[in-house]
């Protein structure tokens, strides 16, 4: 079969693969906002003054060869089995239901997206009896614009060449988080993480009555506060632990070959957590997991950049919904095309005297030093630490694609470690103007449905420099 053209979209996801990084872009997208950092792929600024404009991005006439080339080819993963009903399970604590998301902004379903009888959060066999069109209920979680994404984006350019008639990707979407809960309290074992397996069975049980095929594609997971709260020492292997028994569990009930990866985020907000703490050991703890399980627990990125309601901890509604969004893009990298996804974090990091090259992955090329959406929270995010506590960061420059250069006043010490978005100040709220932050994104132009910049923005990290 011989594919259509699948336009501008396609276009930008086959430069990423030229490029040899993460994840798929757009440019079909809403307005972006003005950055500080513009230019192309190459922009440098010091420590306090105003960044330097630089040269565009280039497409190399060997990119442009592998475009041509690969047009007319599909998205769609060549492992990617049709289901009528995809369901995915989501859990975690009070972000992961929507804790101050109000008003509510997702009050209809502009596809065939579905949730049960009782809500997004059912649990009962009454409220698991049958479905309804997914929608937000007292709150806004992050339920609808995920799953209304994700089949925005399938109806337009992902599903091309699946079986006749079959143009859609519709989610079924449950959660069974609980508010101020740790990982002992969802875990296998605790009333929630049943309540995520009755879910699972129901929705297998009516797509069976209703003789459609069904699978569980994904558990998304919004967490890490209580866990930061009791210094959790073992939060990597829990979250491994986590993801593997709903894996083996889920699949005892569908019957299902596909696996079941664990989308999750950073969490940004521990600066206002009890003590008011200026680090947090769990964000390292969420990025070493998706080192440690590649393509099983899959770190979709940060929440700094996200608005957060006035306790500074949660989000407000159209936070929520902009996460969603944010988790639907990395759910089309993984579920729907089968690649894998890295978010901005450090590839390798090399020193030559005073001067640091940090080459990233990068989602979608080219970086940039945004200081309009987030706010700099000095040197850009960027830390310095080793034994001889002389050097500190001079400049930082973004200069290529994928590089960034960080300049020291001084030779560094022994056991020296750069840090991102990783010291807050005690008792600030969270948020792109306050919170532990950094201002290093892609250019990411996928098209948010509610007029969000969905870029993908630098992790929480804390890695050994030489």
């Amino acid at each position: 079969m011989r594919y259509a053209r699948l336009g501008p979209w396609f276009a930008a996801s086959v430069l990423l693969s030229v490029w040899a990084v993460g994840a798929c872009g757009g440019n079909d997208g809403a307005a972006t906002p003005t950055d500080d950092v513009e230019g192309g792929a190459f922009a440098e600024a010091g420590t306090g003054g105003n960044p330097a404009s630089g040269d565009g991005g280039v497409v190399s006439e060997s990119a442009s060869d592998a475009l041509d080339d690969a047009l007319d080819a599909s998205l769609l993963s060549p492992g990617f089995v049709y289901r009528d009903i995809n369901q995915v399970l989501g859990t975690g604590q009070s972000l992961s239901v929507g804790v101050e998301g109000v008003p509510t902004l997702s009050t209809m379903q502009p596809y065939a997206n579905t949730m049960f009888i009782g809500g997004v959060m059912s649990g009962s066999a009454v409220q698991l009896a049958s479905f309804s069109p997914l929608m937000e209920g007292l709150v806004e979680t992050l339920s609808s614009s995920f799953a209304n994404l994700v089949t925005k984006e399938a109806r337009e350019t992902v599903l091309v060449g699946q079986p006749a008639g079959k143009t859609s990707h519709d989610l079924l979407v449950s959660g069974h988080g609980i508010s101020a809960t740790a990982y002992i309290g969802l875990k296998r074992g605790t009333a929630a993480y049943a309540k995520g397996l009755a879910q699972a069975q129901a929705g297998h049980d009516l797509a069976l009555a209703a003789n459609k095929t069904h699978v569980v594609r994904a558990v998304t997971n919004v967490h890490g506060e209580s866990d930061s709260q009791n210094a959790n020492l073992t939060y990597e292997a829990n979250l491994l632990e986590w993801q593997s028994n709903y894996e083996t569990d889920v699949k005892a009930i569908t019957g299902q070959a596909e696996s079941i990866p664990m989308l999750h985020t950073q969490f940004s907000s521990w600066t206002r957590l009890a003590g008011f703490p200026t680090t947090s050991i769990i964000p390292s703890a969420q990025l070493a997991a998706h080192l440690n399980a590649p393509g099983k627990v899959i770190l979709v990125g940060a929440k700094y950049h996200l608005p957060y309601a006035p306790d500074g901890v949660h989000l407000t509604s159209e936070g929520y919904r902009h996460m969603g969004e944010d988790y639907a893009k990395v759910y089309r990298r993984v579920i729907l095309e089968g690649k894998a996804w890295e978010p901005i974090r450090p590839k390798t990091v090399a020193r030559a005297g005073k001067v640091v090259t940090v080459k990233m992955y990068v989602p979608t090329p080219p970086l940039r030093l945004d200081t309009t959406i987030v706010s700099n929270p000095g040197n850009f995010g960027f830390e310095w630490k080793d034994d001889g506590a002389t050097a500190t960061i001079q400049s930082v420059a973004i200069t290529a694609s994928d590089t960034v250069v960080i300049t020291l006043t001084d030779i560094p010490g022994a056991n020296a470690r750069l840090r991102y978005a990783f010291t807050g100040t005690s008792g600030a709220l969270a948020g792109p103007t306050t919170g532990p932050r950094g201002n290093l994104r892609d250019s990411d132009e996928t098209r948010s449905r509610n007029g969000y910049a969905l870029y993908n923005w630098g992790v929480h990290f804390d890695v050994p420099a030489p």
